[in-house]
C-alpha cells in the first residue's frame, strides 16, 4: 500500500473535500481510511497535526508521509460516493444537530435534507433574537443542500454539507 500522499492521490477523483476539525495545527501525520475493496487506495484521507493523532487514536488508518502538504488539520480529502458523504455527513454532525435520522426515511436524502432544513428553520425562529450568524449562515447551506438533493445532484449536495460541518464544530 502507498505511503506518501502523492502515491495515494494519483489519477483519483476528489468526491470531498471537508473539515472536520477545526485546528489551524500543522499537519504532520495522515490518515487513512479502509479501502472499498482489497487492493483498493483509501477511501478518505485524514489530514492531523501531532496532537489529534495521538487524541484520536480510535480512528481507523495508519499513517503516512504528508511532506508538503499545506492543509489544516482536520482537512479530509475524500473519495466516496455521495451516498457515502451524505451517511458521514449524518453520522458525524447531522444528525446530532437535527436530530434527523436517515434510516427514519431510509436513506432517501432529498427527503433527509428536506427535513434537517425544516428543524433548522424552525430552530431559527425560535431563536431569532439570537442573532448567532453562525446559525444562520448553517441554516442558509443546509437549504442549499436540500435543494440540491431534490434536485437529484446528491454531490453538489455535499458542497454546502462540507461548510456545515465546519460551522457545526463551532456552535
Amino acid at each position: 500500500m502507498p505511503s506518501d500522499i502523492t502515491q495515494l492521490t494519483a489519477d483519483r477523483q476528489l468526491t470531498g473535500l471537508r473539515r472536520v476539525l477545526d485546528c489551524p495545527a500543522t499537519v504532520t501525520v495522515l490518515r487513512q481510511g479502509p479501502a472499498a475493496a482489497s487492493g483498493e487506495p483509501p477511501d478518505w484521507l485524514a489530514l492531523l497535526c501531532t496532537v489529534h493523532s495521538e487524541a484520536l487514536p480510535g480512528w481507523p488508518g495508519t499513517a503516512a508521509d504528508t511532506d508538503g502538504l499545506r492543509l489544516s488539520c482536520g482537512s479530509v480529502l475524500d473519495y466516496r460516493s455521495a451516498e457515502q458523504l451524505l451517511q458521514s455527513h449524518a453520522d458525524l454532525w447531522l444528525t446530532p444537530l437535527t436530530g434527523v435520522d436517515p434510516k427514519t426515511y431510509a436513506g432517501f436524502w432529498p427527503e433527509v435534507l428536506d427535513q434537517a432544513d425544516r428543524v433548522m428553520r424552525a430552530r431559527l425562529g425560535e431563536d431569532a433574537a439570537d442573532g448567532d450568524e453562525r446559525l444562520h449562515s448553517l441554516a442558509m447551506m443546509l437549504g442549499m443542500a436540500s435543494r440540491n438533493a431534490a434536485e437529484g445532484n446528491l454531490y453538489q449536495a455535499t458542497v454546502p454539507l462540507a461548510y456545515c460541518e465546519t460551522l457545526a464544530q463551532r456552535l
